[in-house]
């Protein structure tokens, strides 16, 4: 797997810094407009009513050093239902404007001077009219050995995302907007008939419904991390820090609202949170194995 993602991200790198590709015009727009542009330097994907199910018996991230593993067992990736998972696009219109737009995947280069990423050559993938279903139910979840009970998060619909992908000198830059809703994020505990759950999960640029009232809520545009036209793009690097010990490092600026429509913990509802106006103008995180 580790082989099967370094020759990706390789893939990726050579396709970001090739020549010829400063040729290409891509303006920024907005999402209205971006959704009337079609791939005319790149491909157009459509799919139509793409089905998958899939079992795993486990799946786990372990320290090496001490054995300690988080995992998650018997996971079903289904439409939560007893159904599989669904996406379509190219044929369906999420957003309402009359469009049935396909997901289209570009390279390109910022053409505005006045631009903070003016000549930047960039992949762009986009996907704004995306109907996903998605359900993943696991068994278990195991923390150091630890069974904590099982785990429900979905149905998870994404009905418009992008990608915007970039290079610096020894990383990538990168942006990633997407309007994603969430039915249930559920943990049963092993012994008890309780649960903690968060009901009606919404990401999204704002949403103008009453904070206390979640019948009047309706998220619209993209939560987003990273911001390239600002000049703050979020980033990926590998490399040695000042103390000589090789990390993975990830800064994550991002924008947007969250809003839960209910909080239940232990059979007790805490009733609706909202984060509006989120903006985060820099979180580094950094690995170290």
């Amino acid at each position: 797997m580790k082989k099967k993602i370094f020759l990706i991200l390789l893939w990726a790198l050579s396709v970001l810094l090739a020549p010829g590709h400063g040729a290409a015009e891509m303006q920024a727009m907005p999402e209205s407009e971006l959704a009337r542009v079609s791939g005319a330097g790149g491909i157009d994907i459509a799919l139509d009513a793409v089905s998958v199910y899939m079992f795993t018996g486990s799946f786990s991230y372990t320290d090496t050093d001490t054995g300690n593993a988080v995992a998650l067992e018997n996971m079903v990736l289904s439409n939560g239902a007893l159904r599989p998972a669904l996406f379509a696009t190219g044929n369906v219109d999420m957003d309402g404007d009359g469009l049935r737009t396909p997901l289209t995947i570009d390279v390109g280069a910022v053409d505005d001077p006045a631009s903070p990423v003016y000549g930047k050559a960039m992949v762009v993938l986009k996907a704004l009219d995306w109907l996903q279903e998605v359900h993943l139910h696991a068994d278990v979840l195991r923390f150091c050995g630890q069974e904590l009970g099982s785990l429900d998060l979905g149905v998870i619909h994404r009905p418009s995302y992008y990608w915007l992908l970039g290079a610096h000198d020894v990383g990538i830059d990168f942006e990633f907007g997407q309007r994603l809703s969430i039915d249930t994020l559920r943990l049963t505990y092993n012994t008890l008939n309780e649960n903690f759950a968060l009901s009606g999960i919404h990401f999204g640029a704002q949403d103008p419904g009453a904070p206390e009232d979640p019948a009047t809520w309706q998220m619209t545009g993209l939560f987003r991390i990273g911001a390239m036209a600002e000049g703050n793009p979020a980033t990926f690097d590998v490399g040695a820090g000042a103390d000589n010990l090789a990390a993975v490092v990830l800064n994550l600026p991002m924008q947007g609202a969250i809003r839960v429509e209910n909080l239940q913990w232990g059979g007790q509802s805490f009733g609706p949170m909202a984060i509006d106006g989120l903006q985060i103008h820099r979180l580094n995180l950094r690995f170290i194995p």
